[in-house]
């Protein structure tokens, strides 16, 4: 506990000390730079990531801190240096920060999200606990092909901590958060009001486009899902090309906010994509007619060189989940309707565009697709089409307030090319659920808010990012300002009408925890009998996959996949692979007879048997018993004294295989 804080502040002190440092060296205020060290600490990681020395480039990032400190020390500077943090928007910054870091050291919020188990939570926990980049990590991981930026900046914040903390990792999220609000309202110069209120208006972004939610449990700010940060970072990179574009410095931090935004998610490469659009189109449209062949091509320059770690990210890290995992991440869909994205993508273009038939599913899609900017919520207000004429009346706003001229443009520029990024990015999404949902999926528009939401968010930042300019230092900066405290005060009014949630962060109820605490503790029972190497089928009988998720990120193990449908290894049986099994007998399991499990796989023992020497796992971990099990399944393995329920200790078995003959034995210390 005492070392996951004071790793907490220790990345607070070096975020600040590179800010500073930056700052000076850019003349630029130092809330800006949070967020590109942030993102720059996660693209280095990457780096030695590959190289199979991620702990190397987490103290290399500290210890640079260090040199910092020293080389100013001897020259005299750092009192000097530091006081370029002393703007209203870092101050936002750093409380926000020291406020995250408190408030989770009390409370010590813990995962509770689906997701968070399969995929984000036990990616990052398995990063900080075997020093590698979650593809080479062993453990229970469904997806080791998704993208590892947001990982990575939970590293950063607890190097210097033993072991992985939930709540830090959710203090690493929120920290970066809190660097893109504080890059958009930075650009309100050092107005403390008008800093204030924009601050206020990005902290509430996320319950803005969140659909109505009055006395719900919101895990707004406490999530380690990357949808927000996508979103929040995405709005943040064009924010920061708007207060630094005149810098020399502008181009090394654009280059290290596109690389972070392409490690973010799989989808983090089409925004960074569309970042680097928008970044080209204000440079190329915002200036006068004249000189526009001159900076068509600086435009077109600067777009190729963004591009490139762009897509050298994305290339490097589909190669190293290749070499790491043999997943091929250039594929879409599965089985026989797998295909290429090149070659989905083709298809998708030329049914659109009606050069070929449309599928029943493309045709079905597109319907559900064109009117779900008015019929899917993705706001307080309702469907994208309202959140969209909101981003529009503040831009707006920042057109009437600005002289004429080429700040008078930015405006509509933004407006003109954000609209056609995001008709691009909906049919994008059309090719997405086409090719790699199965249909029922697809037709519910599955995610759709998680997958869509973040353009419209990270859209609103940049909208609010040119208000803040506009009121810093435009012919009509007072009507900026009003604007911003109206956008303020209209966020206030939707979200206690509509989505005032009965908990959040602040006060997120422990007794959701109940079941996962048990979990917990029940692995912890069993965690020193077992290595990474060993492949544990978890037997928890009444379970909807709740447990089986808890069990594999609690375990210090491998848990294994079950099957499900019907018998396995004999003709005529019907199974697939899939996560938690409820063994039933077939005797129970006749037409015409109620389920014993809601979900349930119909399997003898010699079902069983077949399946362990198909696999052969190396552990059997019985959480929850019945009389199925006791009296039929552990007699067949030479196990007669199985409970027929829960126990209060868990019971960890050891799997033996001589020829076709399947053994358990009691692992010493797993419990009887």
């Amino acid at each position: 506990m005492v070392m996951v804080t004071i790793s907490g502040f220790l990345a607070l002190a070096a975020i600040g000390l590179y800010s500073a440092c930056l700052a000076r060296l850019c003349r630029a205020d130092a809330a800006l730079f949070p967020l590109p060290v942030i993102g720059g600490g996660a693209v280095w990681l990457c780096l030695w990531g590959f190289a199979g020395l991620l702990p190397v480039g987490g103290w290399l990032f500290y210890l640079g801190a260090a040199a910092l400190v020293a080389v100013l020390l001897a020259r005299r500077q750092l009192a000097e240096t530091l006081e370029t943090l002393f703007t209203p928007a870092f101050g936002v910054f750093l409380a926000a920060g020291v406020f995250f870091l408190v408030v989770f050291a009390i409370t010590r919020p813990e995962f509770a999200q689906n997701d968070e188990f399969t995929l984000w939570g036990s990616a990052a926990k398995l990063t900080k606990l075997q020093n590698v980049l979650h593809p080479a990590a062993q453990g229970n991981l469904l997806a080791k092909a998704s993208n590892p930026g947001m990982m990575l900046v939970v590293y950063l914040f607890q190097l210097f901590s033993a072991g992985f903390s939930e709540w830090s990792a959710y203090f690493a999220y929120d920290t970066m958060l809190a660097a893109t609000v504080a890059a958009m309202a930075a650009l309100a110069g050092k107005r403390w009001s008008s800093t204030l209120v924009l601050a206020g208006c990005g902290f509430l972004l996320p319950y803005f486009f969140s659909a109505p939610s009055v006395g719900e449990l919101s895990t707004v700010y406490l999530s380690v899902l990357g949808d927000l940060p996508l979103g929040f970072v995405f709005g943040a990179t064009v924010c920061l090309y708007f207060a630094l574009k005149d810098k020399v410095c502008c181009l090394p931090v654009l280059l290290v906010q596109v690389s972070f935004l392409t490690l973010i998610k799989d989808m983090g490469l089409a925004y960074a994509l569309i970042a680097v659009g928008l970044v080209c189109a204000d440079a190329l449209f915002t200036g006068p007619l004249a000189g526009f062949g001159r900076r068509l091509a600086k435009a077109v320059g600067g777009g190729v060189l963004l591009a490139i770690p762009v897509a050298g990210f994305y290339l490097g890290w589909t190669r190293y989940v290749a070499a790491m995992t043999g997943a091929d991440k250039t594929t879409v869909g599965s089985g026989d309707a797998a295909m290429s994205q090149g070659a989905a993508i083709l298809s998708g273009v030329r049914q659109l565009l009606r050069l070929e038939e449309p599928t029943e599913k493309f045709t079905q899609v597109s319907a559900l697709m064109l009117k779900s900017p008015v019929s899917v919520p993705v706001c307080l207000l309702g469907g994208g089409a309202l959140a969209l004429a909101a981003i529009f009346l503040v831009l707006a706003v920042v057109f009437l307030a600005q002289k004429k001229g080429e700040e008078r443009r930015r405006p509509v520029v933004l407006a003109v090319f954000g609209t056609l990024a995001l008709v691009a990015f909906l049919v994008f999404h059309l090719f997405l659920y086409v090719f790699n949902f199965k249909d029922p999926e697809a037709l519910q528009l599955k995610d759709y808010i998680r997958y869509i939401g973040p353009y419209y968010l990270g859209f609103f930042l940049m909208a609010l990012g040119l208000l803040a300019r506009a009121g810093f230092g435009g012919a009509w900066a007072k009507l900026a300002r009003l604007a911003g405290v109206g956008v303020l005060a209209v966020f206030c009014v939707l979200i206690g009408w509509r989505g005032v949630p009965a908990a959040g962060f602040w006060n997120y109820p422990h007794v959701v925890y109940s079941v996962r605490d048990d979990v917990k503790e029940r692995a912890g029972q069993v965690n020193d009998l077992l290595s990474w190497d060993d492949i544990v089928l978890l037997i928890s009988q009444g379970d909807d996959a709740t447990r089986w998720n808890y069990f594999g990120y609690d375990l210090n193990a491998t848990l294994a996949r079950g099957f499900g449908g019907f018998g396995y290894g004999h003709e005529g049986d019907w199974s697939w692979d899939t996560t938690h099994m409820n063994l039933v007998d077939p005797a129970r399991a006749q037409e015409g007879m109620p389920e014993v499990y809601n979900y349930q796989t119909v399997c003898t023992a010699d079902d069983l048997r077949l399946f362990l020497l198909d696999k052969r796992y190396t552990h059997i971990l019985i959480d929850e018993s019945d009389d199925y099990i006791a009296g039929t399944i552990g007699p067949a393995f030479g196990v007669d004294d199985l409970p027929d329920r829960r126990t209060d200790s868990v019971i960890l078995l050891r799997v033996e295989y001589e020829g076709d003959t399947v053994r358990w034995v009691y692992e010493e210390g797993g419990a009887a």
